[in-house]
């Protein structure tokens, strides 16, 4: 209703960060109500979900497979898993690339990114 009456002007980009300690548990249910909820509240928003630590690459999965955005880097995460440290952000991305052809979804070129998040051109 905020967005709609205009307090919160401009598109709605909404980000489930789960994971963390004391927050948001990685629980598909909990995951699949928060997207429900989304969709039903908003449903032109643009939304990503971001798992921290070891649960990045599974919220990635959930994202992109629910036509959500994913929010990978090693902002959350340093390890590509339990025994290798990721030695770039482009090899997360990657995995995240990956998913992408999984589930037949385009990967956003940086320019149609900062558009998503109408962020200036650079």
């Amino acid at each position: 209703k905020m967005n709609s009456d205009g307090r919160i002007p401009g598109k709605l980009y909404i980000q489930f960060v789960m994971g963390v300690k004391n927050a948001m548990p990685v629980d598909r249910d909990v995951f699949d109500y928060y997207v429900k909820t989304v969709k039903r509240l908003a449903p032109d928003a643009q939304w990503c979900a971001a798992g921290i630590g070891k649960d990045q690459i599974t919220l990635n999965d959930w994202a992109v497979s629910a036509g959500g955005h994913a929010r990978t880097g090693l902002e959350d995460n340093v390890r590509l898993d339990r025994e290798t440290l990721a030695p770039s952000n482009a090899a997360l991305v990657k995995r995240v690339v990956e998913l992408c052809d999984k589930y037949e979804r385009p990967v956003a070129t940086w320019q149609q990114a900062r558009e998503i998040l109408e962020l200036r051109p650079s």
